[in-house]
């Protein structure tokens, strides 16, 4: 997030892989985690295994109570029992809305999630701040860097917005 766009935001969205099995958030995505609670952001959560637990247990121990854990179906976990909004019936409901909810992102984007993948395409469309902490367990590598607008994040979001679009036109006739 750049400094003039991180000053502008109010609800920070932290998303991640559900294979990401760390057992400590990377430093730098702590560190942005912590100017949110400096800045005393809104921080919108998922409640999934994987990152976003770790995400919800660094909060808790930093004792930060403006948090929305965000669910579909039901609420998995709520480590610091904060408020928590339904934001959908399915998956793919939930991440779109909590995205459209969100004016920035941090996310961990574990082995190229199709998932995240999608996610990153929607922020990169949306245009908001997005910190991307990439890391793959097989090539035991890492890359963390601001969202790179000119980078394909998933090859097929737009055959998939596509296919989309046209099954909802079919569906209004």
């Amino acid at each position: 997030m750049e400094d003039g766009a991180r000053s502008e935001s109010k609800r920070l969205l932290l998303m991640g892989s559900s294979a990401f099995k760390d057992r400590e958030l990377p430093v730098e995505v702590k560190q942005r985690i912590d100017k949110a609670i400096e800045r005393g952001m809104t921080i919108i959560v998922g409640e999934a295994h994987g990152a976003n637990r770790i995400y919800q247990d660094y909060l808790k121990a930093r004792g930060y109570r403006n948090v929305v854990v965000g669910h579909a179906i039901r609420l998995r976990y709520n480590a610091g029992n904060w408020k928590d909004v339904k934001y959908g019936r399915n998956l793919k409901e939930r991440e779109t809305k909590m995205i459209e909810d969100c004016d920035s992102a941090v996310v961990i984007w574990m082995n190229n999630s199709s998932v995240i993948a999608n996610n990153l395409e929607m922020l990169k469309r949306s245009g908001k701040p997005t910190f991307v902490y990439e890391c793959s367990s097989e090539a035991d590598e890492v890359r963390a860097g601001e969202l790179d607008t000119n980078r394909v994040y998933d090859q097929f979001y737009y055959m998939k917005e596509h296919y989309k679009t046209q099954k909802q036109r079919h569906r209004r006739r």
